[in-house]
């Protein structure tokens, strides 16, 4: 019988193999075996966290970041479950992260034991469970059983030949299933309007010379890296209310699923032919083709709706114009801290309000930006760990994230003596949850209620948080004006009545 040490070695090899060199490990006895190992490889690098849901949402950072897999190493019992949202959000937005879990032995499932959960199917159907049926670009859960003692041989340093981790970097491949039929895709809208998502670096040519070649409408999200592109200006919306004025007659969305208001009323209230292209399988809605990017036909010139256009440019002046007289507001801080940050940033942002103001306020200058966020499963759970692990080094990395977000993920900063990147974190607290003030379904609750319940309203403050971290000169709290806010809102939707 093989012993915990070599069982260890086995599976570590098999993962490296897979091109992984980050391990994001977590403290435990039942996973001694593999953090043994792991510790004796000369030539990966571990990442130690306390908590097993921060590192597994760093691990779904560094994996963007990487363009390649890694793994999360963690003990058996709850530690494997605090794994789920991370896996869920690693499902969603085509992900390769690696989930090795530390499991006691069989006979020990239902009875209760310590530390003794029903760990083989925890993901459900959000992660494979072998090498052989992965497919690479979602997540792996490898579950392995040991017994006592737990370090039962020798722990010694690798051999050279055994420490190169295989046959090297391991590629993305396409979840996308290719379609039966190989003809291509027939786009026949006379009046497109074109959705950009988010999109991979890889793609962006591609989808820029599509779209520039069809010559019609196109709005462009911060997440697909085009919304600043100098040769899609003339061909740009800028404002997602111009979306409900087109006379379009179907919608080309192209890379993941989008953040807008417009995308989500395309359900039923402007029930448009939906075509997609996107490297996830996912439709967004209940309807719509899906197709790989690489099925993007060669484009023919539509005839381009210039008035619509036309009109869109001077609401988006009127709109500059009510931004500069509210400095206090909150979009209007957007619109400053958008023009402040340096050439080349990294830009992450965070779920629910932040990405959606930003889109709505922040420059449109072609500043270079690189965004990134979690939009996957669209929650707030993780999101500081996920900006760590895509920090990259050499750049500025900043996250925008709101106070609840940063609230969902204080511990995140364990990491940041282990970061080798420089990095700053705005935190917008306007003291609770207000994306729920322009939620049309919770306009009927009385302010009471949705200020206790739904909104969450606080009066906290994050300097001693930063202080305990040691980051203090590393995180920047703005504090919006809410009257302000609410009035930049208020002539926001006047501007469109």
């Amino acid at each position: 019988m093989s012993s915990n040490l070599s069982a260890a070695r086995s599976v570590i090899d098999s993962i490296r193999a897979l091109g992984v060199s980050d391990f994001c490990v977590c403290s435990g006895s039942r996973n001694a075996p593999l953090l043994a190992v792991l510790a004796t490889i000369p030539d990966v690098r571990l990442h130690t966290f306390v908590d097993e849901r921060g590192a597994a949402f760093f691990a779904v950072g560094a994996a963007r970041r990487l363009n390649r897999p890694v793994c999360v190493v963690t003990t058996s019992g709850t530690a494997v479950a605090e794994l789920l949202p991370a896996a869920i959000e690693a499902w969603y937005s085509g992900t390769p992260l690696i989930l090795l879990t530390a499991d006691r032995p069989a006979r020990y499932r239902g009875t209760g034991a310590p530390q003794s959960i029903e760990q083989e199917s925890i993901f459900g159907g959000y992660a494979a469970r072998s090498v052989e049926t992965w497919n690479g670009a979602s997540p792996l859960h490898l579950n392995i059983e040991f017994d006592e003692p737990l370090i039962d041989d020798a722990v010694g340093i690798k051999d050279e030949e055994t420490q190169t981790g295989g046959s090297g970097p391991y590629q993305f491949r396409q979840r996308v299933a290719a379609s039966q039929d190989s003809s291509p895709v027939v786009i026949d809208f006379r009046r497109p309007l074109v959705l950009l998502g988010g999109l991979r670096d890889a793609h962006r040519d591609r989808v820029l010379r599509f779209a520039t070649k069809l010559n019609a409408p196109v709005y462009a999200e911060p997440l697909s890296g085009l919304r600043e592109e100098p040769e899609l200006q003339p061909l740009l919306i800028r404002n997602e209310r111009t979306l409900a004025r087109g006379s379009f007659d179907g919608v080309l969305r192209i890379g993941d699923i989008p953040t807008l208001r417009f995308w989500r009323d395309l359900e039923e209230k402007n029930p448009l032919p939906i075509i997609s292209f996107s490297r996830l399988p996912f439709a967004g809605l209940t309807r719509g083709e899906v197709h790989p990017i690489e099925a993007l036909p060669d484009a023919s010139a539509r005839d381009l709706d210039g008035a619509l256009l036309r009109e869109d440019a001077q609401m988006h002046d009127r709109w500059q114009t009510i931004l500069e007289g509210e400095p206090h507001s909150e979009l209007a801080m957007f619109r400053e801290m958008s023009l402040r940050f340096s050439n080349g940033s990294r830009v992450y942002l965070g779920n629910s309000l932040p990405i959606r103001e930003w889109d709505l306020a922040a420059t449109r200058e072609p500043r270079g930006f690189h965004y990134g966020a979690n939009r996957g499963a669209n929650g707030i759970d993780g999101q500081l760990s996920t900006f760590f692990g895509w920090c990259q080094e050499g750049a500025d990395n900043v996250a925008v994230v709101g106070d609840l977000t940063a609230l969902y993920d204080l511990n995140a900063p364990w990491i940041v003596p282990q970061l080798g990147a420089s990095f700053r974190i705005v935190i917008v607290n306007n003291d609770g949850g207000r994306i729920f003030e322009r939620v049309p379904s919770l306009r009927a609750l009385s302010d009471e209620v949705r200020n206790r319940v739904i909104e969450n309203s606080h009066g906290l403050r994050f300097h001693s948080w930063s202080a305990m971290f040691g980051i203090e000169d590393r995180v920047e709290e703005l504090r919006p004006d809410l009257e302000a806010s609410r009035r930049v809102w208020k002539r926001y939707d006047e501007l469109w009545s």
